[in-house]
C-alpha cells in the first residue's frame, strides 16, 4: 500500500521533500503558509523578473549535485564552478570568499599563525577538548587578531553579538567561519594535507584545493522562479497536492497508525519549516526565542556596462555596510531596457535610522560597490530599487538543539514516531538534501 505523506512547509526544502518522496512512489500533499516558492520567487526590475537576494545552488558535492539536476530539468543548470571573489581591507581577492588576512600585512600574519602553532603544539601533547558553549567560545581558539575582527563581523552580519549564538553559527557566514585564509595556497593546503589540526582551522581557495567539489548551478539566462515553476508544474502532473493554510489553525490529531490533518489521514507528517513556525504549529509559547532572525537590505542597479567577472564578492571588511555585491547579469538575465543588474546586500536592523532612508542606503550601497572595483569610478547607474526584508534566514541562538532535540522527542512520544522535523537549523541547501536522504537510508 502507498504512503500518504503530509509536508509542512514551502520554498527549497519543501519542493526538495516532494519530490524526494515522488521518486520513492509516495502519495504527498503540502501544506504551506504564504508563498509556495518561498525565496525561489521574484522581484521585478525594468519589467523583468530577477531572484528575491543572491540565490544559487552552490556548495555542492557530486551526490547533492545529482539530487539537485535529477530534481530540475538538468538541461536547464548551467554549472558556474565557483564564481566568488572577496574584498578585505582594500584589497580584492579572486577565487575564494573568506577574509583575505595576507591583506592585513605581515605582522598581523606573523602574529596570528604564532598562535596556532602554540595551539597545535599543545594540540600535540593535550588531547584534551574544550567544550564549546557558544560561537564565541569557538571564536577563542582563533587568534586574538582575528577572533575581534570576526567578533565585529558577527555583529554587523547577523546583529547579534557571537556569545548568544549557537557553535553551528559559525558556518552561516563567510565573515564567521571557523577556517581563515592566512596563507597562500600552496602553503595553506600543505599544511591542511598534513595536519588535521591545520586543516580544522585553515582554508584555502576552493579551485586549488582538491578536497572539495567546485560546482555552482543555475539556470543560466533564466531566473530561479523560472525552474522552481516548472518543478510545481512536475509535481502537480504527478498528483502532489498543494493546500494553503495558516499554520495557527494547523490541528493534527494522531493514533498509533496514522496522522490526521482535518479529515485526511496521513502515514507520515514531514515538518521542514522553521522552529517559529514549529512552535506556532504545536501551539508552544516560550519566554525565550531560540532563533534570531536576520533582517537585511536588497538594493538592485541596473547598469549599461559590467566588466566584473564574478557571481559575488564577499565584502569582508567591518567598516563597509554591504556584506555581498552579486554581478546577477553573469548567470541571470537582463533587464528590458538591456541593462545589467547589480545586487548590494546589506545587514541592517528593521530599528536603523537608516531602514527608512531608501535615498541614503542607495548612495551608501552605490559608493561601496565602485570603492570594490565592480564598476568603475565614472559609472553610473540607471535605476535602484531597495528591497527590504526584516527576517531574511534564522540564525540558532544558544540552546537551539537543545530545545529543538527535547521538542523532537515530545513530538515523537505525541505522535508515535510519524510527526518527523527535519532541516531546522541547516543553513545550506546541499545540508538539507544531505539530512533528506540520510533520513530515508
Amino acid at each position: 500500500m502507498t504512503k500518504k505523506v503530509l509536508i509542512i512547509g514551502s520554498g527549497f526544502n519543501a519542493l526538495a521533500t516532494a519530490y524526494f518522496l515522488k521518486s520513492r512512489n509516495f502519495d504527498v500533499k503540502i501544506l504551506f503558509e504564504r508563498n509556495i516558492k518561498g525565496v525561489l520567487g521574484s522581484i521585478k526590475i525594468e519589467n523583468e523578473s530577477f531572484d528575491l537576494g543572491y540565490q544559487f545552488f552552490d556548495g555542492l558535492d557530486k551526490e547533492t549535485d545529482k539530487f539537485i539536476r535529477n530534481m530540475f530539468s538538468n538541461n536547464d543548470l548551467y554549472d558556474f564552478k565557483y564564481g566568488a571573489s572577496t574584498y578585505s581591507n582594500n584589497s580584492f581577492y579572486e577565487d575564494h570568499a573568506m577574509p583575505y588576512w595576507k591583506s592585513y600585512g605581515a605582522l598581523f600574519t606573523i602574529k596570528a599563525f604564532i598562535f596556532y602553532l602554540s595551539k597545535f603544539l599543545k594540540s600535540v601533547f593535550f588531547k584534551r577538548k574544550k567544550k564549546l558553549n557558544n560561537l564565541s567560545d569557538l571564536f577563542s581558539q582563533l587568534p586574538p587578531n582575528i577572533r575581534n575582527i570576526l567578533s565585529k563581523g558577527c555583529e554587523k552580519n547577523f546583529q547579534i553579538k557571537p556569545h548568544k549564538l549557537d557553535v553551528v553559527a559559525n558556518e552561516m557566514s563567510t565573515f564567521t567561519n571557523f577556517r581563515q585564509t592566512l596563507f597562500n595556497d600552496n602553503l595553506s593546503n600543505f599544511l591542511k594535507k598534513n595536519s588535521n589540526f591545520f586543516d580544522k582551522h585553515l582554508a584555502s581557495r576552493r579551485k586549488s584545493n582538491d578536497s572539495l567539489e567546485n560546482i555552482s548551478l543555475y539556470p543560466k539566462g533564466k531566473s530561479m522562479e523560472f525552474i522552481a515553476d516548472k518543478l510545481i508544474e512536475k509535481l502537480k502532473n504527478q498528483d502532489v497536492i498543494f493546500e494553503q493554510c495558516s499554520f495557527d489553525e494547523v490541528n493534527l490529531s494522531s493514533n498509533l497508525k496514522n496522522v490526521q490533518f482535518k479529515s485526511e489521514k496521513f502515514d507520515q507528517v514531514l515538518i521542514t519549516t522553521s522552529l517559529s513556525n514549529i512552535q506556532r504549529l504545536f501551539k508552544i509559547n516560550l519566554e525565550q526565542n531560540y532563533e534570531h532572525y536576520v533582517s537585511q537590505v536588497f538594493i538592485y542597479f541596473t547598469i549599461k556596462k559590467v566588466d566584473f567577472k564574478f557571481q559575488y564578492t564577499q565584502i569582508n571588511d567591518i567598516n563597509l555596510y554591504c556584506s555581498r555585491i552579486s554581478n546577477c547579469s553573469l548567470y541571470s538575465k537582463f533587464t528590458e531596457k538591456d541593462n545589467h543588474l547589480l545586487i548590494a546586500e546589506m545587514p541592517l536592523t528593521s530599528n536603523s535610522e537608516l531602514w527608512g532612508d531608501d535615498k541614503k542606503l542607495t548612495e551608501i550601497a552605490w559608493n561601496e560597490i565602485i570603492k570594490c572595483g565592480v564598476v568603475s569610478n565614472i559609472a553610473k547607474y540607471e535605476e535602484a530599487k531597495v528591497l527590504k526584508v526584516a527576517k531574511t534566514f534564522p540564525v540558532p541562538r544558544v540552546n537551539f538543539f537543545k530545545f529543538l532535540n527535547e521538542l523532537n522527542l515530545n513530538i515523537q512520544n505525541k505522535f508515535s514516531g510519524n510527526v518527523i522535523m527535519i532541516g531546522q537549523g541547516v543553513f545550506t541547501r546541499h545540508k538539507f538534501i544531505k539530512e533528506l536522504i540520510n533520513k530515508y537510508k
